[in-house]
């Protein structure tokens, strides 16, 4: 088990490994680095020097930071892993974690998690990507909101783009949160709808919540921050069936 610092700069998570600034990027299939590997929790993963079209120096230039690597999910998907944003940190292990928290079971798309919440009382499924400092959803989510601005985003492999900022609540482990949501590019429409998802959810969910993702397994668990559940709780549950979607 291995735990990193991260802080969010622009909007991004940004860790530091070694000595390296890494973005932290669930959303992408694939990492990226200068030197092509990376070390996570003393093992040692090839990884490419170019995706999404761009190296880490042009990525830099458009998170505006410098950053050394980008971790994507062909290395995420190795391990089980927490999103700390009380402490700024995330906690890896080669094993499993089983937190205290509100569990569901998602899919994977290229080892990016696609993952259940609810809006408007219906379910929906958004993938969830820490690249991404805004949540995105499709018009028809937001329950026929106004418009509160407009926003110039940047989302890594589609570049920059205009949206429209909407203020709507997302449902995640049993409370709403929220959040400033704008509209997916157009590039990014095919692929919700070949996924039959709804949106992206950004790094920007963790204002409300901490979690648990365990690609392996396919299983995510949610507790609302300062909530005492997670990592003071880790196995604390009964059996799932018990109440679905929950673990005690």
């Amino acid at each position: 088990m291995q735990s990193y610092l991260y802080e969010l700069i622009n909007g991004y998570p940004i860790m530091n490994v070694d000595g390296l600034r890494v973005f932290l990027h669930t959303g992408s299939a694939e990492s990226m680095g200068d030197s092509g590997e990376v070390i996570i929790d003393g093992r040692i993963f090839q990884i490419k020097t170019t995706t999404l079209r761009m190296s880490p120096d042009q990525l830099s230039v458009k998170l505006g930071t410098p950053v050394d690597v980008m971790l994507g999910a062909d290395v995420l998907t190795r391990f089980d892993y927490k999103l700390l944003p009380e402490k700024q940190q995330i906690v890896l292990t080669q094993g499993e974690f089983h937190p205290y928290g509100y569990a569901n079971h998602f899919e994977l798309y290229n080892g990016v998690p696609i993952t259940p919440v609810s809006i408007l009382n219906r379910d929906i499924r958004l993938f969830f990507a820490t690249g991404s400092p805004r949540t995105y959803l499709d018009q028809e989510w937001l329950g026929g909101a106004k418009p509160v601005g407009i926003a110039a985003d940047y989302y890594p492999g589609l570049g920059v783009f205009e949206t429209k900022i909407f203020m709507t609540k997302i449902w995640v482990a049993g409370f709403d949160v929220e959040l400033e949501a704008g509209l997916p590019p157009a590039p990014l429409q095919s692929m919700l709808k070949q996924t039959r998802s709804a949106g992206i959810l950004g790094v920007d969910v963790l204002r409300g919540f901490e979690v648990c993702i365990a690609p392996r397994r396919r299983e995510s668990v949610w507790w609302k921050r300062g909530s005492g559940g997670g990592e003071e709780l880790e196995g604390a549950r009964r059996d799932p069936n018990d109440v679905k979607g929950y673990y005690y």
